[in-house]
């Protein structure tokens, strides 16, 4: 690799790893002892989070990797130039060549070189992004590159495949949470002999095995509508029982089973349950309070530690309200596609918050200088923007937890009829929890 390049790859995926940290409020990765080794490598992920999936599975491995994109990021001259010199092959997809034949072979044998010579390749097989948690059938040109780039090379390159599930608690949204899970590598060399006896037969073989891997890493949700009731059922196990972000994704993971089995061995029952999780979800959404709270209604239990560091809120929350208000407006703006907000929200952040960080480090330079103070009150400040940040979002949402803890307390006190409701749907629910799912 050119040094210059090598250096600018390592400086983007610095820049990457210290967003991201910002970004999300907490990132898991499990399964690394499965990370790429010197053998060239397909890295393979779901992908419900548009460009923040190739770069989330890049800042995780030790390996300069070069990505397969979708072809009409390329279309541009200078977004052409650029995307190439940051290791993007372009690929065409047939929702984009407007029902034209395509012209991918030269795509693929580039794809093919630079994996013969060790390289390490991204792909989403899905070929599309969709906020969802579930695995849509994979397109069959990983496993055909994977084949065309041993059978050239007779058999010898080691090329493997790494499945990678990508786990966003809401890729939508600021400071939600990420955990990523490596799988096993599955060697190419191994399906050889199915190969030579049926190409087209291998190539879907090894497409489906890596499916099935795939699925054991991510939430693979029938439907929209499951993928809700899991949501449901997994805020109230939470609040029965905090488990690290591994140990629940594994729960989250078992339920699931066992929402997919009771649907198929009784839909009515299931259907019923659907509904009464439903019904207390509605329920508690009008009365603006938590499923934790009904759990546990507790009155302004923070209202002293909220007091005592209101403080320091306001200035943190000031400092932040122009960047994080301009971010949202132009990502609206911008942008029309739901299914494409986290990457517009992530790059908007990316670009005017250390734009703002700059204009309000100048302001307080020049205030200093006003006001007579040193030099080091504007390198201070600069510190501590970011932690402020911080603070300004566990502030509101302690408060916005504090308010509804409250009203909670209120209903119960004052509203008892309602609160039996409550209390009882909940009731329901968790005796349906411990008689079907293994928790």
């Amino acid at each position: 690799m050119n040094p210059i390049l090598y250096f600018i790859y390592y400086v983007v995926k610095l820049l990457v790893r210290l967003s991201t940290w910002v970004y999300y409020s907490k990132i898991t990765v499990t399964g690394k002892r499965h990370d790429r080794s010197q053998n060239p490598c397909i890295l393979i992920s779901n992908h419900p989070s548009t460009l923040l999936d190739p770069l989330n599975v890049a800042v995780e491995v030790n390996a300069e990797v070069n990505f397969l994109a979708n072809s009409t990021l390329f279309k541009h001259p200078v977004a052409d130039w650029l995307l190439r010199r940051l290791y993007c092959i372009p690929i065409e997809r047939p929702q984009d060549n407007g029902g034209k034949p395509l012209n991918n072979a030269e795509n693929f044998r580039q794809a093919v070189r630079f994996l013969a010579k060790d390289g390490c390749l991204y792909i989403a097989p899905e070929g599309s992004s969709f906020v969802e948690r579930r695995l849509r059938k994979l397109k069959t040109g990983t496993a055909r590159i994977a084949f065309a780039t041993e059978a050239a090379n007779g058999w010898s390159v080691g090329l493997t495949l790494l499945p990678i599930g990508l786990n966003y608690s809401d890729p939508t949204k600021f400071r939600s949470r990420l955990v990523t899970v490596f799988g096993t590598p599955i060697r190419v060399a191994d399906f050889r002999e199915l190969y030579e006896a049926d190409a087209v037969n291998a190539v879907h073989c090894l497409t489906e095995a890596v499916a099935e891997q795939l699925k054991t890493l991510i939430l693979d949700c029938e439907d929209d509508a499951q993928d809700q009731l899991l949501y449901r059922v997994d805020a109230i196990l939470r609040n029965e029982e905090r488990l690290p972000s591994v140990e629940k994704l594994r729960r989250s993971q078992r339920v699931l089973g066992s929402l997919q089995q009771w649907k198929t061995e009784d839909a009515a029952d299931y259907a019923n349950f659907s509904a009464l999780v439903f019904d207390y979800f509605e329920r508690i959404k009008m009365l603006k309070i938590n499923d934790l709270h009904v759990k546990n209604p507790a009155p302004g239990r923070k209202a002293l530690l909220l007091a005592a560091t209101f403080p320091l809120f306001l200035p943190s929350y000031l400092s932040h309200a122009l960047p994080c208000f301009s971010t949202q407006k132009i990502t609206k703006s911008l942008n029309a596609d739901y299914h494409w907000l986290p990457t517009y929200k992530f790059a908007a952040g990316v670009v005017l918050y250390p734009l703002f960080i700059w204009l309000q480090t100048w302001f307080v330079g020049k205030m200093a200088d006003w006001l007579g103070w040193p030099d080091w009150v504007k390198w201070a400040y600069l510190l501590a923007i970011v932690p402020m940040g911080l603070l300004a979002e566990w502030w509101l949402r302690t408060w916005t937890l504090a308010q509804r803890g409250s009203r909670a307390a209120y209903i119960a006190k004052n509203e008892a009829a309602i609160w039996e409701q409550l209390r009882g749907l909940r009731g329901q629910i968790l005796d349906h929890c411990h008689k079907h799912f293994s928790i």
